[in-house]
C-alpha cells in the first residue's frame, strides 16, 4: 500500500509526481514533480556517451525512486510528462537513448518518447523526432533499461540544448522513469498535459530537482 505524502512547494501550481519503491512505499513531490521512492541505490559510474547521468550503459541509477510518467486516468500525477535536457560536446549523430523504466500500474502500455529542441532556460520548444521503444517495459518491481532509437538520421549539433521527453498515451497506465543518483543540474522540465509535442504546452521548470536517469548515445 502506498502512503501519500504531498509537499506543497511554492511557485508551482502543479505537482511533479515521483514514486518511491520501498517496502514502505510513499509518494513524494519534488520541485513540483511527483513520483515514488525508497529502495537502495548504486554508485555513479563515469559517463561514456554524449550524455549520461547514470553511468556507462545506464547501469547506475536510483532503483528506489522514480518519477511518474502517467496517463490521464490516474490519481497520482495524471498526465505527467517529463523532459530532461542535454547538449553534445561536438556535432554528432544520435544513435539511441537509454532510460530505466518500470510499469507501475501493470496495465498494458508503452511510453511515447521524443527528442525535442529547446533551451536550458526556456525549456522544450519543438519536436525533433519521435523515438521507437525496443522491448516491453516490465511490471514493477522489475526495472529495465529501455532502448529508444530513431527511424531517421538525427544530427545533434554542438552546444545546442535538446530534451529527451517521455509521456504516457494510455490513460489507465502509470510508468516510472527512475531518478539519477546525483544529477541536480541538468535542465529538467515537466507538465501535466499528457503530451511532449502538442501545441501551446506550458512547461514548468523543475531544474534543481534530481533529474530522471538517462544516457544519450
Amino acid at each position: 500500500m502506498k502512503n501519500t505524502l504531498r509537499n506543497c512547494l511554492f511557485g508551482l501550481g502543479l505537482a511533479l509526481l515521483v514514486v518511491s519503491i520501498a517496502s514502505a512505499q510513499e509518494t513524494f513531490v519534488k520541485n513540483g514533480v511527483a513520483g515514488v521512492r525508497g529502495l537502495q541505490t548504486h554508485a555513479v559510474l563515469p559517463p561514456s556517451a554524449i550524455f549520461s547521468n547514470c553511468g556507462s550503459g545506464c547501469t547506475s541509477y536510483n532503483t528506489g525512486s522514480g518519477y511518474y510518467v502517467s496517463g490521464t486516468g490516474n490519481g497520482d500525477g495524471p498526465g505527467q510528462t517529463l523532459a530532461v535536457g542535454f547538449s553534445a560536446a561536438k556535432t554528432t549523430k544520435f544513435v539511441k537513448a537509454l532510460t530505466p523504466n518500470t510499469n507501475y500500474t501493470g496495465a498494458a502500455g508503452k511510453i511515447s518518447a521524443y527528442l525535442l529542441k529547446g533551451t536550458a532556460t526556456g525549456g522544450p520548444t519543438t519536436k525533433l523526432v519521435k523515438l521507437i521503444q525496443h522491448g516491453a517495459i516490465p511490471d514493477y518491481p522489475t526495472i529495465k533499461v529501455v532502448h529508444y532509437t530513431s527511424k531517421t538520421t538525427v544530427t545533434l549539433k554542438k552546444g545546442l540544448t535538446y530534451y529527451l521527453c517521455q509521456t504516457e498515451p494510455s490513460a489507465p497506465v502509470t510508468m516510472l522513469w527512475m531518478l539519477s543518483n546525483s544529477d541536480t543540474t541538468s535542465p529538467f522540465w515537466f507538465q501535466t498535459a499528457d503530451s511532449c509535442t502538442a501545441k501551446g504546452l506550458t512547461w514548468l521548470n523543475a531544474t534543481g530537482a534530481t533529474a530522471s536517469a538517462m544516457e544519450i548515445n
